[in-house]
């Protein structure tokens, strides 16, 4: 991928940062395959491997019923041929604790002809489960309480 193509990119990360959650589906291949902490008692109802719109929609689902998400900044992004990957600054609250944390976030995708064919996603978990306590599902209260 041509550091050109990237100005879409740049765009949909601003599309989104202000609350645009329509701009992600703009970009995704028909088939794409959305990765989310594979294995994450933290964010148990929206971790795992989702595949196609109507999967990466469940997830988006799932995410805005438990948390609001008021910050949401690319930091820096690198490329080598088709996998870019992210790293971005989030801030958000969890709904049901009114609990505000931020976390840096990892993106990784697969682009190919200006379409999303893979995303895979990781944050640390312990700093999530702060913002959930026991409320996150699975055993998050243990998870925030984990030696460093």
């Amino acid at each position: 991928m041509a550091q050109p193509d990237l100005a879409w990119l740049r765009t949909l990360y601003e599309r989104y940062s202000s609350g645009e959650v329509q701009a992600v589906f703009d970009y995704l291949s028909p088939d794409v395959e959305w990765v989310s902490n594979r294995v994450s008692p933290v964010f148990a109802p929206i971790s795992g491997t989702f595949r196609g719109e109507a999967g990466v929609r469940r997830y988006f689902d799932g995410l805005i019923r438990d948390w609001s998400i008021d910050r949401h900044d690319m930091l820096d992004f690198t490329v080598e041929g088709d996998d870019v990957r992210v790293r971005n600054l989030v801030g958000a609250t969890y709904r049901k604790t009114g609990k505000r944390i931020e976390t840096v976030t990892h993106h990784h995708l697969r682009v190919k002809d200006g379409r999303i064919e893979r995303f895979e996603e990781k944050f640390d978990d312990a700093v999530v489960a702060l913002g959930c306590e026991a409320e996150c599902g699975g055993d998050a209260g243990a998870a925030a309480k984990l030696p460093g």
